[in-house]
């Protein structure tokens, strides 16, 4: 029997439930997002790839699960609901990590110009400059927004 570092659901700080599951080389996490808990999970996220002895990819990671999550929350969210069901999955790959967001919205990221003075719209074309990789693809539960890195 092996012990997981999260293996049961765990309650967050601002009462968020989130069902995870670890197992070498991969962490998925499902739960209700809400706006509060995006910093929770990149923090989950980032102690995994410290598991993994991949420390110097935890900035680009992390930044990629808050735009990730954060446009989950912003797009997919039904209207006046404070949270959304999602379901995030980080793994190891040959020479890299692939990182996906699922939600349950069928319409797929779009890419906008962002002005000087505009609050978004500048998430997907940084993701495009700091990953290997990124794309987007139908399902029977939504859509999955996905990105790859290189890992040294």
């Amino acid at each position: 029997m092996t012990a997981d570092l999260l293996d049961a659901p765990q309650a967050m700080a601002d009462g968020t439930g989130a069902a995870t599951h670890s197992r070498p080389g991969v962490l998925e996490i499902e739960l209700q997002l809400t706006a509060a808990s995006v910093t929770h999970v990149r923090e989950i996220v980032v102690a995994h790839l410290a598991l993994w002895g991949l420390i110097a990819c935890e900035w680009q990671v992390g930044l990629a699960t808050s735009e990730l999550l954060t446009n989950a929350f912003k797009h997919a969210r039904p209207a006046n609901h404070p949270a959304v069901h999602v379901r995030l999955v980080l793994s190891r790959t040959p020479g890299g990590l692939f990182l996906a967001v699922t939600d349950p919205d069928r319409r797929h990221p779009t890419s906008t110009e962002a002005g000087d003075e505009d609050e978004g719209g500048r998430g997907i074309p940084l993701l495009r400059q700091i990953a290997e990789g990124f794309g987007f693809s139908s399902n029977d539960r939504g859509k999955d927004v996905w990105i790859t890195f290189a890992t040294p």
